[in-house]
């Protein structure tokens, strides 16, 4: 049982995001290393003599939830951008195959490469000592001093003639396929989500130290589309803005805003009997 009205927030368990339409689950954040709810409003006062300050009435109250994930979540990316997460078949675009040729007359690639016949590798480099790409040498029907010919039944490459060496490297750039991947688009005519966020927390009872679940719920909320990703020395993170719109589809919507329900896991009912002897 709940006793005090002061509690103790002792962290944020999960934030998690649902379709409006149907209350399907987009996106769990569950790495959370910190979050933040900011409430405000703007005040409007009428002025008397001098600018004195005569009255005031208040007006466009606004929350917003700030939260950083340890890990990148390719749901909450989808909903940031305005796109599914795409699961299936996966084009691999302009993969950079650096393969050996052990003769100096041929060589295979590591994957197999799609394209139109004839077309599939428009390129492939001679690789300097440096690392850095040399001379490059289109593709053709057939090798020459000039260019390269490729077999896609054996995936080899007929290196131009009296060019290469044994042990030399050549490097190829060619899209390919991935049997199952996943795939997160981003188009420039799409933006991100409106949804129903909830922000489970713990907070404990003051007076008997005991700890209770909090549910903050944004009944309409509105996904920020601005984020970054850092690529770097250390790990990225996945960041999100969450604003509260009003007007969702709950109980006193049309000014609902969120709300905040903290309750004791001992009390939740089990039963249908339980649920029935509730006096709602």
């Amino acid at each position: 049982m709940i006793v005090s009205d002061k509690y103790l927030v002792q962290g944020i368990e999960t934030i998690t995001w649902f379709d409006l339409s149907n209350n399907v689950c987009k996106f769990i954040f569950d790495d959370l290393q910190e979050a933040e709810m900011s409430v405000d409003s703007e005040t409007i006062y009428a002025e008397g003599k001098n600018g004195t300050r005569i009255g005031a009435t208040d007006r466009n109250k606004t929350s917003t939830f700030t939260a950083t994930n340890g890990t990148i979540v390719d749901g909450a990316l989808a909903v940031q951008v305005g796109s599914d997460v795409e699961v299936g078949i996966q084009t691999v675009n302009n993969y950079m195959d650096i393969m050996t040729t052990t003769d100096g007359t041929s060589a295979v690639t590591e994957f197999y490469p799609v394209g139109a016949t004839g077309a599939e590798i428009a390129y492939i480099y001679k690789k300097n000592s440096d690392g850095s790409l040399g001379d490059k040498y289109p593709i053709a029907a057939s090798a020459s001093a000039t260019a390269f010919a490729f077999d896609p039944d054996t995936k080899t490459i007929t290196l131009p003639t009296g060019v290469f060496s044994a042990n030399d490297e050549i490097v190829a750039f060619y899209d390919t396929k991935a049997k199952v991947g996943k795939r997160v688009v981003n188009e420039n005519n799409k933006f991100s989500e409106t949804g129903k966020a909830i922000f489970d927390c713990f907070v404990k009872d003051i007076c008997t130290d005991k700890s209770f679940h909090a549910k903050i719920t944004y009944y309409k909320a509105k996904m920020s589309g601005t984020f970054s990703l850092t690529f770097g020395s250390d790990f990225s993170t996945h960041n999100i803005s969450i604003d509260a719109l009003s007007g969702g589809c709950a109980k006193g919507a049309s000014t609902l805003l969120w709300d905040m329900v903290v309750y004791d896991e001992d009390e939740v009912i089990k039963t249908k009997t339980e649920f029935e002897a509730l006096d709602d």
